[in-house]
């Protein structure tokens, strides 16, 4: 039993990356995406309009300090239940794994009288993170005898899914030659929500020797559980109810987009942006399973020399341990309870250098000259209920012909050191389609690999000239 629940435990986190889009479209300003990364990002075509439901699909799967080799692997010295305690011992409640996946359902854009970008749309996307529960996981496998005196923490259960559909409307404002800003506001619907990050209390076990029993079990504090919106309780899931959720879910919130782009000089240049401030009120097809008190158990003190009494009645000994239990602690679920969730805010930025030849032309836009390189690093730091994941790309955007652009990434993050990507962007007339993929070296053994992730898009992209 206790392979089995840390296999579990393995196996949830296993089944969680970083975010799914942000180093290879960040900066491409040849694309509309790269505006959802950062609303003030220079714009370098007058009008736009996304393939429906085909103009961005990013999905990226990850996990950190594990990978499902380690577990899985053919290995004639070790059993695979050796392999995952080994794993379990290694792994701390600061390991974690991510899930982003982003579709774009409505994606269209134009540039106004005023010179300033209107861009506009709709999509889907969904975020989770998952802490590994190392106490829990402790527990399971060695029991408390192991670990008499240990106050095992609830606190190490920290996880959190959400499934929005977002509407949003940005502008885009080239201040003077230098200065580009850009905001964008958002409205989400919650499709799917599920959340367990705000537990608290402790087991411990001590040595009572001259106690009812050897041993004293304490839950202390306990105050904790899973809250779920868009489909009420696991029993009423269904997948009708969180499509229709897109739309009309009665959960809902609002929130902004923010950033800037600066030309230091012809060659340097800086950037920079705020993502998804905001937050989503839930109250609405909204469940909660929940356990709260405090209970200490030191065994059954038996009346003897008989269990039962003068009138053969059976002493109730297990019946009145379950009622004080009962009376101390509170283990239900409840419906129609309301809660609100903060955004997953990120902040993204930025710094370039342009080099190589001086392009006479720059097909996107004609009236501009640009060199033919781009080189720079991207930062990008994300909150999460235990703290910030960060990151930190470099990159080289060139254009190969004056239809394809290019850019190769190096990535360092949570999960890999060795983070190889790449973005090709092909525009033939009005018809753009670009690609982009990470962590390529681990492509020879995806099992093996600690995060991997692609992204595509179908689009129409035009300039007046």
């Amino acid at each position: 039993m206790n392979c089995k629940v840390g296999l579990l435990f393995l196996m949830l986190i296993s089944a969680f990356k970083t975010v799914a889009q942000i180093p290879q479209l960040y900066d491409a300003d040849y694309l509309p995406q790269s505006l959802m990364l950062n609303p003030g990002n220079e714009v370098d075509f007058d009008k736009h309009l996304g393939i429906p439901l085909l103009s961005g699909i990013g999905v990226g799967v990850g996990l950190r300090n594990v990978s499902v080799y380690d577990i899985f692997q053919v290995n004639e010295n070790t059993e695979i239940n050796t392999r995952i305690r080994a794993k379990a011992d290694q792994l701390t409640n600061k390991d974690y794994g991510v899930l982003h996946q982003n579709l774009e359902i409505l994606s269209a854009g134009f540039r106004n009288k005023k010179g300033n970008y209107i861009s506009f749309g709709w999509y889907e996307a969904l975020d989770a993170v998952a802490y590994f529960p190392k106490d829990m996981a402790t527990l399971a496998y060695e029991g408390n005898q192991q670990n008499l005196g240990y106050s095992f923490k609830a606190s190490d259960i920290k996880a959190r899914a959400e499934m929005v559909s977002v509407f949003h409307i940005g502008m885009n404002k080239k201040i003077n030659e230098r200065l580009t800003l850009g905001g964008r506001f958002k409205i989400y619907s919650g499709m799917l929500s599920a959340e367990s990050t705000t537990n608290t209390g402790t087991f411990t076990t001590y040595l009572t020797p001259d106690g009812n029993n050897f041993y004293e079990h304490r839950l202390a504090n306990i105050d904790g559980g899973l809250k779920i919106a868009g489909t009420g309780s696991f029993e009423e899931f269904s997948q009708s109810q969180i499509l229709q959720n897109s739309v009309f879910s009665g959960n809902y919130g609002a929130g902004i987009d923010l950033g800037f782009s600066y030309k230091l000089n012809e060659r340097w240049g800086v950037s920079g942006s705020l993502l998804d401030l905001g937050f989503i009120h839930y109250s609405s097809n909204t469940y909660e399973y929940y356990g709260e008190g405090d209970f200490t158990f030191d065994g059954i003190e038996f009346i003897f020399p008989s269990v039962v009494d003068n009138n053969m009645v059976i002493r109730p000994y297990w019946t009145d341990l379950e009622d004080e239990f009962r009376e101390n602690m509170t283990f239900d679920e409840r419906a129609d309870i309301q809660y609100t969730v903060l955004r997953p805010v990120t902040l993204l930025g930025g710094l370039s250098y342009a080099f190589g030849e001086r392009l006479d032309c720059n097909c996107l836009k004609p009236e501009e000259d640009r060199f033919r390189f781009k080189t720079g690093l991207q930062a990008m730091a994300i909150k999460r209920p235990r703290g910030v994941q960060a990151g930190l790309t470099a990159f080289l955007d060139a254009p190969l012909t004056s239809f394809l652009n290019t850019k190769l990434t190096y990535g360092i993050d949570a999960f890999t050191y060795t983070n190889v990507g790449f973005l090709i962007s092909a525009k033939i007339r009005s018809f753009n389609v670009y690609l982009a993929a990470d962590n390529l070296l681990s492509y020879s053994n995806i099992a093996d690999s600690n995060t991997a992730s692609f992204q595509i898009g179908l689009q129409l992209i035009s300039n007046k000239n």
